[in-house]
C-alpha cells in the first residue's frame, strides 16, 4: 500500500493515524509463528532480547499480583534477531514511516507486547516521557496487530490531537513505578477514541501523543509489536538509550 500524503495531514492533526491491513496476512501468520517459537524456546532466547513479566510492574513484591510470571512483553527483538529486522523494514511499512518522518529513518527501539488474558491495562502516557527525542516531532511510533485488537481484549485508545501540548511532566505511580503518569494539570483534552484493528493494521502515533490500553478481558492472548522510528538526525536526552539503537537503516 502506498503512501497517501493526506495521511499525513490527518496524523499531523490528530496525532495518530490508523492503517487497516498495512501488513500482510501471510507476514503476521509469519510474525506469530517466530513470537510462539520464542516463547516455547525460553532457553535459547538470544542474548540481549529482555522480557517483562506481569509481575513486574508490581513494586510490592509481598502482593500476590506480583507472582504473575505470565509473559507481559519483550524489548530487544529487531535488534537482535534477523526476522524481526526484516519486519522493520517491510516496504509499505516503511513508506509510511517516511511519508511522515522523511527518508532518512532508523528503529530507535522496538518492543513486543502480549498482553495476557487477564493482562493488565497500560495507563495513559506519552512515548516521548520514556525516550526524550529531539527534535520532538522526529519520533513516530508503529503499532502492529499480530492479532485482531478488541474493546474486550485492551485494544488502543487514543486523546485526538494531545500532541500539540507537547511533553507532560511525570510522575511515577508509587504502585507500579514502570508507569510514567503525565500531569495534565488543568489543560482541557478531547475525549479519548477507541481503536479497535484487524491484525496486520497499523496505528502510527506522534510521540507527544497520550494514549493507553485496557486490561484484557478475553481468554486469548492480545499481541502487538512496535517500532519506535525516528529521524537520522534525531537523538535520546539519555545517551544510554542512543547506545542501543535497534536497527540503523
Amino acid at each position: 500500500m502506498n503512501f497517501d500524503q493526506s495521511l499525513k495531514a490527518i496524523y499531523e492533526s490528530q496525532g495518530f493515524l490508523v492503517v487497516p491491513n498495512l501488513i500482510s496476512l501471510r507476514t503476521i501468520k509469519a510474525i506469530r509463528g517466530n513470537i510462539d517459537s520464542l516463547l516455547e524456546n525460553l532457553d535459547e532466547l538470544p542474548n540481549g532480547v529482555i522480557l517483562n513479566l506481569e509481575g513486574d510492574t508490581i513494586a510490592d513484591k509481598k502482593n500476590s499480583a506480583a507472582k504473575n510470571k505470565d509473559i507481559r512483553g519483550a524489548a530487544f527483538l529487531v535488534r537482535f534477531i534477523p526476522f524481526f529486522q526484516n519486519i522493520a523494514q517491510d516496504k509499505s511499512l516503511l513508506q509510511h514511516v517516511r511519508g511522515i518522518l522523511g527518508p532518512d529513518i532508523k528503529v530507535f527501539r522496538d518492543q513486543a507486547l502480549f498482553k495476557p488474558p487477564g493482562g493488565q491495562k497500560k495507563p495513559i502516557h506519552q512515548d516521548q516521557s520514556y525516550f526524550r527525542i529531539n527534535p520532538p516531532d522526529e519520533l513516530v511510533t508503529a503499532w502492529i496487530a499480530v492479532d485482531d485488537a478488541t474493546l474486550t481484549n485492551g485494544c488502543m485508545h487514543y486523546i485526538p490531537e494531545s500532541h500539540r501540548h507537547g511533553l507532560f511532566p511525570v510522575e511515577e505511580d508509587p504502585k507500579r513505578p514502570v508507569h510514567h503518569v503525565p500531569n495534565i494539570n488543568r489543560i482541557k483534552l478531547s475525549p479519548s477514541i477507541a481503536c479497535p484493528v484487524t491484525a496486520g493494521s497499523v496505528i502510527f502515533h506522534h510521540g507527544c501523543t497520550l494514549h493507553f490500553s485496557e486490561t484484557n478481558h478475553s481468554p486469548d492472548w492480545r499481541r502487538a509489536i512496535i517500532f519506535h522510528y525516528t529521524t537520522q538526525r534525531a537523538s535520546s536526552e539519555n545517551s544510554k538509550l542512543n547506545e542501543q539503537i535497534s536497527l540503523e537503516l
